[in-house]
């Protein structure tokens, strides 16, 4: 049936992508994106346009408004179908999909997550184990080293590596904290506010939780305001990740204590430099994981971050 659908979509596109005004374009690099209209991966889309005008390429920016590998994966193939002389997607996709892709000797970019063993170009985000120690500090300063943190996790998709890797990087992080931890919870949001809500409103009712921590960029305002909402707010501490701008309000009036942020428009505009560099000279990544520069924004930075993350971007 997939098989089917897949077809079908491929027939209502065309078969090679939109051209700009000037013909002397040489390459098409597609950013197949995990979700298209949400405000973090639309950052990503800044900077992936501005690169493509930079460098005079064809560009196009497309894939679910909501989770779905296989809409990924079949934007993917689309791609690679279209001709795209180079993909950026994130690297939760399959390995039969990154097989396609290489097997059609189409030059793959993974941002945000990750799959080390296979045969990508690059790889442009985090590194979860500074993100955890972030968070970690920052834990510390308020509560103490000797305090036991009663830790409550919310990640998008349970099965996802990335959401694996952090929590695996919290696990062993935390194990240095003095007074002890345990993970008293893990739910998921599906990136889905009312989704996130309900899960968080479940976990406070049942679970007893001084540390809230968010790893789906919409979470942590939800978790902020049904904290608040319960009257526990100040017995927990809420963390996020991400700087959409609903955290940054959280974090200015309270609800939440602080949120790790990186430039998701670095990850489009390196990467269709990194793309364009090999396509035109062949020239590889200095090297082949680029840790994209880290931040925990708080009640002390959150007018002032911009300006020092933008310090690493374009």
């Amino acid at each position: 049936m997939r098989k089917v659908i897949f077809f079908i979509i491929l027939l209502l596109v065309s078969c090679t992508p939109s051209k700009s005004n000037n013909e002397t374009e040489e390459y098409y690099f597609l950013f197949a994106t995990p979700l298209k209209n949400h405000e973090v991966w639309l950052s990503a889309k800044s900077g992936f346009e501005d690169a493509c005008k930079e460098l005079n390429v064809n560009c196009e920016w497309t894939g679910p408004s909501t989770i779905s590998l296989s809409e990924m994966e079949d934007t993917l193939r689309i791609g690679v179908l279209q001709g795209a002389h180079g993909i950026i997607t994130q690297g939760v996709i399959s390995e039969e999909a990154i097989m396609y892709a290489n097997e059609n000797e189409v030059p793959l970019v993974f941002v945000d997550a990750d799959k080390e063993s296979s045969n990508r170009l690059s790889f442009l985000g985090k590194d979860f184990n500074k993100q955890a120690n972030l968070l970690l500090n920052d834990i510390e300063k308020r509560l103490g080293k000797e305090t036991h943190l009663k830790i409550a996790i919310q990640v998008a998709e349970i099965d996802f590596d990335i959401a694996q890797k952090q929590i695996q990087e919290i696990r062993e992080v935390f194990q240095l904290h003095p007074g002890g931890y345990h993970i008293q919870s893990i739910s998921e949001s599906k990136s889905e506010s009312l989704r996130a809500k309900q899960e968080w409103q479940e976990v406070f009712a049942s679970t007893d939780v001084n540390v809230a921590i968010n790893f789906a960029g919409e979470s942590a305002i939800t978790c902020g305001e049904v904290a608040k909402s319960l009257h526990l707010k100040d017995q927990i501490l809420v963390y996020g990740v991400d700087d959409m701008p609903q955290t940054i309000e959280g974090i200015q009036n309270g609800i939440i204590d602080g949120s790790v942020v990186t430039s998701f428009y670095e990850y489009g505009y390196q990467a269709v430099h990194q793309l364009y560099a090999f396509q035109k000279t062949g020239k590889l990544p200095s090297i082949g994981n680029n840790s994209i520069k880290l931040m925990l924004v708080n009640q002390d930075n959150y007018q002032t971050y911009k300006k020092e993350l933008s310090d690493v971007s374009k």
